[in-house]
């Protein structure tokens, strides 16, 4: 009887051992050591290779390598280093290639696995031979190999330098090289299961490398904030090579600078441009921050970036609260430009809609140029008209109760003027004793308590002008239009002013004349009195006006109206904590006139444009007091808001990493938002830090020269790219380890030889 058995042998490969019933296992054992070693087994034993195994070498190695031997075998720790049973499956494929060839030159048979095995295994004993004869070498060959394993390419699938780039690329990276390396091991279970065992492996280690990369930079950054002279330390050694090459030494309030510049361009991401009440859709980034700057500067306005936006300006307010030397400077220069809103605003205004006047002296001018204008006139036609003849239709408006009425104040009105009321017919008799003669019936009069006023028979022709001006004030008229209101007593009274009027001018063509200038003049006076009250009209009323007014007095509406939206811009701002540019929008309807944004009273600025003859001067006008009303919410969250809710807000975003800690938590960053809550303050100081950041974000944001905001805000968007680099570097140097150590463990021979020999049966 005979019995079978698996044997491992010596050399890791298994043997099937077929042997008599009595054998034990040191016998077993000593016959395969026998025939691992080239001798002839005994009769009784029967060793082979089993099914698919290769046959071993027929004798053992026995003396040192050849040079040609070391010279490959030390090349194969090179890439084996690099990636691992690299050089033994290149020595294998070499094998395999050669005996093709050979083969197809008929000097051999054609056996490629064989051969592949064959010469694995001599690769196999070179290098275990070098290892024995100069161990040196054949370790630093391996670690030459593993160095340079660093240098192999990585995936760059996903670019940036987020977290999620860096394990996406790591994780792929990983994997690549894990399978790869798994399949060059034909350990274990085989190619097959070491590549899917390696891509699994690889995906861990690959995805876990950007993670610890930036953890690492995370507590280096934290060691450099927090223990003393680290910081010292590390600026000494980055100052070395500025001072070798000229350039500007690192200084210690350069971390705290950068971390301004940080928080302002975490703000300018989430942020828009802010206009129309604080809406808009333009993103504001250091560029677009930048050129709407400029372009509120170019409308007269002093803006500065703080004004752009809401967050830049709780941002601001924040930092207004230090007391470096920008913060000072920023402060100051704040409050003046606000103490200069009204004067701005009346600039503004005056600028789109014309000189302001001042009303008195123009309404004094505007009645002596009447006057001047009309007096010569009037003196002629009065002269061409006297004595007035008295026909029937002229007699007949002298019967009417309203020109009898007129009669003692038209009398009064000569003599406040200086002039002779006598001297052109009219008389102020004292009443006549009980029982004297009646006053004739054509003959006009008034009873009043003082006498009888009386009118003669052959009065002047100015007497009759100046009841036309008596009757003509009598009549009750619109505030708004200047139109005679036409109820029953103000429109008798205006039907015999109209029938005296026109009958006086159809008798006397300079009369006519005479009153036309006259009228014009006093058109130009009442315009510019309805215009100065445009901030009680609605668009409709003012519509109404622009129907009414001639056109020649059109000019003297929107004198007015400028006039007085300029005066209120000066009185408004009196009030040192007056939203000036507001207040002139609401008066003159403009869009956002209200707390909220909307489209204000778009007929009311129609109807001002219409008087004012200027195309688009309304939305040029709307555009500075925009950038004027964000100036004000500038001011007013710096000095005249809740001074806690920006000191609370920013005091949380500013907690060491100020608002990156957050940005970290939702970029997947777990490391560096844990050392941002764990490690906090710094080299100078908690308060001294603090205090840098508020100084740089002060002088940042209320720059004001073209210059300076626009290097300045170049430093916000230079520190963007250079942390974005930055954390790509992180990413591509966690990759490096990770594609090692991906490489190592895929690499590692799943079935080693054992130290002693076994079977089973």
């Amino acid at each position: 009887m005979s019995k079978t058995y698996e044997v491992r042998g010596p050399d890791g490969y298994m043997y099937e051992v077929t042997t008599p019933d009595d054998a034990n296992e040191a016998q077993i054992v000593e016959r395969i050591e026998s025939f691992v070693q080239g001798d002839t087994p005994p009769a009784d034993l029967n060793a082979s290779n089993g099914t698919g195994l290769p046959t071993p070498p027929p004798s053992v190695k026995r003396g040192p390598n050849t040079a040609m031997q070391n010279v490959s075998a030390t090349a194969g720790e090179v890439l084996d280093g690099l990636i691992p049973n690299a050089g033994r499956t290149m020595a294998g494929v070499g094998g395999a290639i050669g005996n093709t060839i050979a083969a197809g030159l008929g000097r051999t048979e054609w056996h490629p696995a064989d051969a592949f095995q064959a010469e694995q295994e001599a690769h196999d004993a070179d290098q275990e031979q070098l290892e024995q004869d100069s161990p040196g070498i054949a370790s630093g060959a391996g670690w030459a190999g593993t160095a340079a394993s660093f240098a192999l390419p990585g995936v760059n699938a996903v670019r940036g330098g987020r977290m999620a780039a860096g394990v996406a690329n790591g994780a792929i990276t990983g994997g690549l090289y894990g399978a790869a390396s798994g399949a060059l091991n034909d350990s274990g279970d085989g190619r097959l299961a070491n590549a899917g065992l390696g891509l699994a492996a690889g995906v861990g280690l690959g995805a876990a490398g950007a993670p610890l990369m930036h953890g690492a930079g995370a507590v280096a950054s934290a060691a450099r904030r927090n223990i003393p002279g680290v910081d010292a330390a590390a600026r000494f050694a980055t100052n070395i090579p500025r001072r070798l090459t000229g350039r500007g030494l690192e200084q210690p309030q350069d971390a705290a600078y950068a971390q301004a510049e940080r928080i302002l361009g975490d703000e300018m991401t989430n942020s828009t441009i802010a206009t129309g009440m604080g809406t808009g859709s333009v993103p504001a980034s250091p560029a677009n921050v930048g050129a709407e700057v400029a372009r509120r500067q170019g409308l007269g306005v002093p803006a500065v970036p703080a004004d752009t936006s809401e967050g830049l300006r709780r941002v601001t307010a924040w930092a207004l609260q230090g007391r470096g030397p920008s913060t000072t400077r920023a402060r100051q220069l704040l409050q003046s430009r606000q103490a200069g809103q009204g004067s701005r605003i009346r600039g503004h205004v005056t600028d789109e809609m014309g000189p302001a006047v001042d009303p008195i002296v123009e309404t004094e001018n505007i009645q002596r140029r009447a006057s001047d204008a009309a007096d010569p006139a009037y003196r002629q036609a009065y002269a061409q008209g006297s004595p007035m003849v008295i026909d029937d239709q002229l007699a007949g408006l002298m019967r009417r109760p309203a020109f009898r009425e007129s009669l003692p104040q038209a009398y009064r009105n000569i003599q406040n003027r200086g002039g002779n009321p006598e001297g052109m017919g009219f008389r102020l008799i004292p009443h006549p004793p009980q029982g004297s003669a009646p006053l004739p019936p054509d003959m006009p009069h008034m009873v009043t308590p003082e006498g009888i006023y009386v009118l003669d028979q052959l009065p002047s022709f100015e007497a009759f002008d100046q009841v036309v001006r008596t009757l003509n004030k009598g009549i009750k008229r619109s505030d708004l239009t200047g139109r005679p209101i036409l109820d029953n007593e103000s429109g008798g009274i205006n039907d015999v002013m109209r029938g005296l009027d026109g009958h006086l001018k159809d008798r006397n063509p300079a009369y006519r004349d005479a009153k036309a200038a006259f009228a014009d003049d006093m058109a130009i006076k009442d315009a510019m009195a309805r215009g100065a009250d445009v901030g009680k009209m609605t668009g409709h009323e003012i519509n109404a006006q622009v129907r009414t007014t001639p056109q020649h007095a059109q000019e003297a509406w929107i004198a007015g109206a400028r006039t007085a939206v300029a005066d209120n811009a000066i009185n408004a701002s009196l009030r040192p904590t007056a939203n000036v540019a507001q207040a002139t929008r609401q008066q003159l309807g403009l869009s956002g006139a209200g707390g909220y944004s909307s489209p204000g009273d778009a007929a009311k600025q129609q109807a001002i444009e219409a008087m004012s003859g200027r195309p688009g001067m309304m939305n040029r006008l709307d555009d500075r007091l925009e950038a004027e009303d964000q100036a004000f919410k500038t001011s007013n969250m710096a000095f005249g808001g809740s001074p806690t809710q920006p000191r609370q807000a920013m005091d949380e975003a500013l907690s060491s990493e100020a608002l990156g800690t957050v940005g970290r938590a939702l970029s997947g960053d777990i490391i560096g938002t844990l050392t941002s809550v764990l490690f906090r303050g710094n080299p100078r100081g908690t308060l001294r830090f603090k205090q840098d950041v508020m100084d740089r974000i002060s002088e940042i944001m209320t720059a004001s020269q073209p210059r300076d905001v626009r290097q300045l805000l170049n430093a916000i968007e230079q520190r963007a790219y250079s942390d974005e680099a930055f954390r790509a570097l992180l990413n591509r140097a966690g990759i490096g380890p990770a594609k090692v150590a991906s490489l190592l463990a895929a690499g590692q021979d799943a079935d080693p030889v054992p130290d002693a020999p076994d079977y089973e049966n």
